[in-house]
């Protein structure tokens, strides 16, 4: 049987319920992955960039999309984070924050078929590399949307609270 959406949040739902869900959801992701271009032949066309696939208490599944000419603004999740990319490059810029302001710590291009996880305290930026878009598979161990999170001025680093309205205006061209 090939990719679906809703047979990839029923696996994720099982993973994330598993006693050691790091593991799991990598593991999951990695298994998924093991054929990028038969998942990306797989998902539908969409317009949205980022489209929430399930949430619960639990976990997050979010099907993102992420444009070359655009970088998303640093921001913070709150929760752990495994992100499974299927189609071009994705590009994670890691921070941490100084009384400067924003120091970059590591960068992070996931290809197709690779697994990147992030940590609970992480803040970084994200990009595509390349031309093309990058598109991946977000697998967040808990209720993103319900959490009080930050996003982080890029000169300054203070912490903002995030809002998509927020997010989508602080966005800066590539």
């Amino acid at each position: 049987m090939g990719f679906t959406y809703e047979q990839f949040v029923a696996d994720a739902r099982e993973a994330a319920g598993q006693a050691e869900p790091d593991l799991a959801v990598k593991a999951l992701l990695e298994q998924t992955l093991a054929d990028p271009a038969a998942v990306a032949a797989a998902v539908p066309e969409r317009h949205e960039d980022e489209i929430r696939l399930f949430q619960d208490d639990t976990v997050s599944i979010w099907s993102c999309r992420f444009q070359p000419e655009v970088v998303m603004p640093p921001h913070e999740h709150k929760m752990r984070v495994w992100v499974g990319v299927y189609r071009g490059v994705e590009v994670s810029t890691l921070y941490r924050r100084d009384p400067e302001g924003l120091t970059v710590t590591a960068t992070h291009a996931t290809a197709p078929g690779q697994v990147l996880g992030l940590a609970d305290d992480v803040i970084h930026a994200v990009t595509a590399q390349g031309p093309e878009p990058s598109e991946a598979l977000h697998v967040y161990l808990g209720p993103l949307t319900d959490v009080e999170r930050d996003l982080f001025d890029w000169e300054s680093g203070a912490a903002l609270p995030f809002t998509m309205d927020r997010f989508s205006a602080m966005q800066r061209p590539r």
